[in-house]
């Protein structure tokens, strides 16, 4: 979902977004990330088929750095979520004010 303005190029100012678009963009983050672990559990499930045809070694290390990588999607993920709740307590803050 791009917000108004929200190109790879020139990204929508988050700061001006309502908690409702916030929660939208960090859902759509998910979603992106979501992909990838589908393709995982696909690929996962072809490992029989691919021991059978004597490709297990190139699986193997596809899969291990398929891993790594995800594993860094999510800690990449966790920060999003962090600094968006720190956004919003600052949003708060000087709205307070």
């Amino acid at each position: 979902m791009n917000m108004k303005g929200d190109t790879p190029i020139k990204l929508a100012d988050i700061s001006k977004m309502s908690d409702e678009q916030l929660d939208a963009m960090i859902h759509n983050i998910r979603e992106r990330r979501l992909k990838p672990v589908r393709d995982f559990e696909e690929m996962s499930a072809l490992k029989a088929e691919a021991i059978r045809q004597g490709l297990n070694k190139q699986l193997n290390k596809q899969l291990e750095m398929f891993e790594k990588e995800l594993s860094r999607a999510d800690k990449a993920l966790e920060k999003i979520e962090l600094r968006a709740i720190k956004l919003r307590a600052l949003k708060l803050e000087i709205e307070a004010t």
